[in-house]
């Protein structure tokens, strides 16, 4: 089983990612095939199914690309089923309370540390790998801290340890602080030291997500202290590549 993510960063390096919003494995394809770490299926704010789920995780293994999923909510029996059919991350949004962040990663793990059901499907090949991945895996969990209370929570969340990094959500973040989608103002600035000063106290990995396709931009953050990143989305990215289209003053 592969959790080269989850070692990666208790070892301190930095992983990047993007975000996978369309639901077509062709896309899920062309982008494992950058060499992303890991791929995030947004399950939150687009229209992908548990099976396209399936589908999805499938392409990006083909190319050593962790399947992640930015889930709805922290649905405890939605991240069993996730689970079950590949997850190796899962990014949980609006986490502001760290019992019920520990509540909802206890449906994630195995007894005795928790309470998943015990399952043969895919992500153990059937119960070919039954053992071993009872005995190993062990998912990658990220609350992640988009509002003042969870900014709030921040310490006692990267405390608990069974979450592996914090993820702050710019614009969820930006729109709680008073400023939607102002990333300069004060305010943002000092949650985003408050979640990584969080994060270094409990050895934990400070995450975020770098949404413009500015790879100096991506520099800074990463230079800044962040080791779990998701560069762009693929609607984005499309967007951002043909935007000269759009812009263009004589057509």
């Amino acid at each position: 089983m592969n959790t080269s993510i989850k070692s990666r960063l208790a070892a301190g390096e930095t992983v990047i990612g993007t975000w996978h919003t369309v639901c077509s494995t062709e896309v899920a394809e062309a982008l494992a095939s950058l060499g992303f770490d890991w791929i995030a299926l947004d399950m939150e704010h687009g229209s992908a199914s548990v099976a396209y789920a399936e589908q999805a995780f499938v392409v990006l293994e083909r190319h050593g690309c962790a399947p992640f999923v930015r889930m709805p909510s922290a649905d405890p029996y939605l991240a069993r089923r996730l689970l079950d059919a590949g997850a190796e991350g899962l990014l949980v949004p609006v986490v502001e309370d760290a019992g019920e962040f520990a509540d909802f990663a206890a449906h994630c793990l195995y007894p005795p540390e928790g309470r998943r059901g015990v399952a043969l499907e895919r992500f153990n090949r059937w119960g070919d790998d039954f053992e071993g991945y009872l005995r190993d895996f062990r998912p990658v969990l990220v609350p992640m801290v988009e509002t003042r209370k969870g900014v709030a929570a921040a310490d006692a969340l990267a405390a608990l340890p069974m979450v592996d990094a914090l993820f702050f959500g710019p614009y969820d973040l930006s729109a709680d602080l008073g400023a939607p989608g102002d990333f300069t103002t004060p305010g943002f600035a000092a949650a985003l030291t408050a979640i990584k000063d969080a994060c270094t106290r409990h050895g934990k990995a400070a995450g975020g997500h770098q949404v413009a396709p500015d790879a100096a931009e991506l520099k800074q953050r990463i230079e800044d202290g962040f080791r779990l990143l998701a560069y762009g989305t693929d609607m984005i990215a499309m967007r951002h590549a043909l935007a000269d289209f759009r812009d263009a003053d004589d057509r």
